[in-house]
């Protein structure tokens, strides 16, 4: 970039999509490991977070080209950027997928959570199979150039222009761009689509049916997934989009002789930067998403946090004072009873929540106001069990 403020700018703004990725995967990997979830869901969040961490990693080596027309990172350091650039891209696309074929599995009620467990590691162990398969090219045929001394033969004075070039010839990479463009876009966009159609359709099934308190508890448990993927699947869908329609018109369309021009190339490289920088910032929509869309993403974080508060002295408000402790003795009001009755009223509504028929007849069955008390308790006991079920979402 030859304007030294959009060269700033751009700087700038890949330090922050660098930062705001690693501590927000961060954030929402340390959450799923304190509540010990390990639903499908959970799985291929984690391996998204993971694969959008080692994505950011291109970023500084992106970002250096903005900064100096010289490669600065050697030979290895090429052939990493590439291949992590690759492997990455291949992962994130085809984890989405899993996420969306999962989710609609989950809500079809098709197989048994086990089998999802199986299915979903293989489906990881091929992912990063295909993932470190593919970057192959570039590994083995890829080395530095230095271009100031091939455009001027004659000097020897002039700073080395290092560039990571392939050695492979314009048919091969011909073969491997089209390969390239069927495994990690088509087929996997293909997937994406078909399901995330699919999910739609459920939701909208789902929420006409909220007809019954255990139903519509399960409803609103399975739809808040349902929202996170699609919401995962969309994000995806605005950051990568541009960069493969940008990738398939400058590798298949694009004429060389229209791209020596000065405007034209000018323009193709503030482009690449743009959908570049794009396709980046889906590493922080993604857990955005997932903070947004758990319901028990901040009390959990505020329960860390009152450990930690804890642990370094500071009282916490929800301790009781010693002196409320006293006043409640001299009044002669002691906790023991109201520890027994609430253990009653546990089993009492573990009863009645194992059998949800109890609630709809029962206020016609027994007018006692005693039975209606009871019955307002089992309907909250099902309402916090489906709350504070392990999932996730």
């Amino acid at each position: 970039m030859e304007n030294v403020i959009l060269r700033i700018l751009f700087v700038l703004t890949n330090a922050a999509i660098f930062l705001g990725t690693i501590v927000l995967n961060i954030l929402a990997i340390i959450y799923i490991r304190s509540r010990r979830d390990k639903t499908s869901i959970a799985i291929l969040v984690v391996n998204l977070a993971i694969a959008d961490m080692i994505h950011a990693m291109g970023i500084i080596f992106f970002s250096s080209n903005l900064l100096t027309p010289s490669w600065i990172f050697g030979e290895f350091g090429c052939k990493f950027s590439l291949t992590i650039d690759v492997l990455c891209t291949v992962v994130i696309v085809y984890t989405v997928a899993a996420l969306s074929v999962e989710r609609y599995i989950d809500a079809r009620a098709k197989l048994a959570t086990k089998y999802r467990l199986v299915i979903t590691f293989i489906s990881l162990l091929v992912i990063w199979t295909v993932g470190l398969l593919l970057p192959y090219p570039f590994i083995f045929y890829t080395y530095l150039y230095d271009q100031a001394n091939s455009t001027n033969k004659n000097s020897t004075t002039l700073a080395p222009i290092l560039t990571c070039r392939s050695v492979l010839s314009e048919r091969a990479l011909l073969i491997y761009e089209i390969t390239l463009y069927i495994i990690a876009f088509i087929i996997p966009y293909s997937i994406i689509v078909l399901f995330s159609l699919k999910l739609l359709r459920f939701l909208h099934q789902w929420l006409n049916r909220k007809r019954k308190l255990t139903r519509a508890m399960i409803t609103k448990r399975r739809t808040r997934g349902v929202k996170l993927v699609l919401c995962i699947v969309l994000s995806f869908l605005i950051c990568y989009t541009p960069f493969w329609i940008f990738k398939f018109y400058t590798s298949f369309l694009l004429d060389e002789t229209i791209r020596r021009r000065p405007l034209l190339k000018r323009f193709l490289k503030y482009a690449h930067q743009l959908v570049v920088l794009l396709s980046h910032i889906e590493g922080i929509l993604n857990p955005l998403f997932f903070i947004v869309l758990t319901e028990h993403f901040c009390a959990t974080f505020s329960k860390h946090r009152q450990k930690t508060m804890n642990y370094f002295g500071a009282r916490s408000s929800l301790i009781p004072h010693p002196s409320r402790r006293k006043l409640s003795t001299a009044n002669g009001i002691t906790s023991t009873p109201k520890i027994t009755i609430t253990a009653a009223n546990t089993e009492i509504n573990v009863l009645l929540s194992s059998h949800p028929s109890i609630f709809e007849g029962n206020e016609k069955m027994h007018s006692n106001g005693g039975f209606q008390m009871l019955a307002r308790d089992g309907q909250s006991f099902a309402k916090n069990a489906f709350q504070n079920s392990p999932e996730i979402i």
